[in-house]
């Protein structure tokens, strides 16, 4: 092998692992837009690679099975969202209320965004698919856990440790903000605006006034 051979093989190298990374975060992008306008049903691989402009078989050398890349994808929106979050966290104000009302919102932002409606689609499909649903008994896990740290990120460690106040923080996020994502599909925007406004309305004395109580301390930006 010449020195000019030898030194081109790890720019082929390096031009193989560009393309190969392309195709995968191509295959994520078409497989959210595809559980997104189709549900999980339409997201077929035929369609998300046609969304993707990849060959029929790129998800095999990627992902495997069509389950594992819509896995993939639903943690890579997740992962979105936590860096949108990151972002809104520096902007957080310091005082308690206006903090947690601040909080609340972003947490309706997020709901009635695409990571709410996406889940739901495969929570529904892992109901009669079990390979579906040991994917999402993982994704869960690791939701569950940065769901916790965005928490404390915006509430901190003290405060979050709180039964009460962790109550009221997941009964919103995970619960009562999970429903109002579902009813986007029969209630007009409006609607669903005022049934926040009520549920917000009701909450957030609850959460400012337990986080006064016990002396929480808000996290600086």
């Amino acid at each position: 092998m010449t020195r000019g051979q030898a030194g081109a093989e790890p720019a082929r190298k390096r031009a193989s692992q560009a393309r190969s990374l392309m195709t995968k975060q191509a295959l994520i992008t078409a497989t959210i837009e595809c559980l997104w306008e189709r549900g999980y049903a339409g997201a077929t691989i035929a369609e998300i690679s046609r969304k993707a402009d990849v060959t029929h078989g790129a998800h095999l050398h990627h992902f495997g099975t069509r389950e594992e890349l819509i896995a993939a994808a639903v943690d890579a929106l997740f992962q979105r969202m936590i860096g949108e979050f990151e972002l809104r966290f520096s902007k957080l104000p310091s005082d308690i209320a206006a903090r947690t009302e601040a909080a609340l919102d972003h947490f309706r932002d997020l709901a009635i965004g695409q990571l709410f409606g996406v889940v739901g689609e495969l929570l529904n499909a892992a109901r009669t698919n079990e390979s579906m649903a040991a994917q999402m008994r993982g994704y869960g896990a690791s939701q569950r856990m940065q769901q916790r740290q965005m928490y404390i990120k915006i509430f901190g460690a003290a405060a979050v440790e709180d039964p009460q106040v962790f109550y009221w923080l997941d009964t919103t996020f995970a619960v009562y903000l999970r429903g109002l994502s579902v009813l986007q599909a029969t209630r007009t925007p409006k609607e669903i605006e005022e049934q926040w406004q009520r549920w917000k309305q009701f909450v957030l004395p609850q959460i400012t006034a337990r986080l006064t109580l016990i002396g929480a301390d808000m996290p600086s930006g």
